[in-house]
């Protein structure tokens, strides 16, 4: 292994000590299948699904009380408002990497390697670790602002984008954490199998924000 992904895999395990103690899982990572670290499906697919004059990539690294996903729902319905533009004017690129991965995954994700105990992300309705992915629910109550789902703002023309190295680290931590008999590879597998419909695996979410300014004509957001 070379030096700097050893780097990166440290930089990340530090990160997930600091956020949430219980996904720290050391020997996990040091099984995951280093073949897949730069590998994604789809390859550039997804810059060939950004559209209109207007696009705008919103980057974030932490799951931010679900205000990446709300920022961009903000962004494209006030530009509609204020310029009159429609769906096809306007692209948002939602980039969730490092810790903010969660929304992208479904319910079944969430449930099995128990995210909401993982990430201290409370449901909504219950105030209990989250067993569900609300971020992609239209029901009363899930979300501040109706509309800002994940899987509305797919229909609306929204791209997202899923790190895979953080995909393949966090998986294999995961399943570590909930004790689920799985390999670091089964559970990445896992995972990449059960993506929202609109979601895109790249390489890198680092790599995503760069190909997303040069390649896609996006301007940029942190989103938290």
């Amino acid at each position: 292994m070379s030096a700097s992904i050893e780097i990166q895999r440290r930089n990340f395990i530090g990160a997930l000590a600091g956020s949430a103690a219980s996904f720290v899982a050391a020997e996990a990572v040091r099984a995951a299948p280093v073949g897949d670290y730069y590998q994604a499906q789809g390859d550039d697919e997804w810059l060939r699904r950004l559209h209109g004059s207007y696009r705008q990539y919103f980057d974030a690294v932490t799951f931010n009380d679900v205000f990446p996903l709300y920022y961009a729902f903000n962004w494209w319905q006030t530009m509609k408002a204020t310029y009159k533009l429609d769906n096809t004017d306007l692209c948002a690129v939602i980039g969730l990497r490092h810790l903010a991965i969660a929304p992208a995954f479904n319910d079944s994700i969430w449930q099995k390697y128990r995210l909401g105990e993982l990430l201290k992300i409370n449901d909504p309705k219950t105030n209990a670790p989250a067993m569900r992915n609300f971020t992609n629910s239209e029901a009363q109550g899930d979300l501040s602002f109706p509309g800002s789902s994940i899987g509305q703002q797919v229909a609306n023309g929204a791209v997202v984008l899923v790190c895979n190295l953080a995909t393949v680290f966090g998986s294999g931590m995961a399943a570590k954490a909930a004790g689920l008999s799985v390999t670091p590879e089964q559970a990445y597998a896992e995972w990449k199998a059960n993506l929202l419909s609109g979601c895109y695996l790249v390489p890198s979410g680092v790599l995503a924000v760069h190909r997303a300014q040069k390649n896609g004509g996006c301007t940029y957001c942190f989103a938290g």
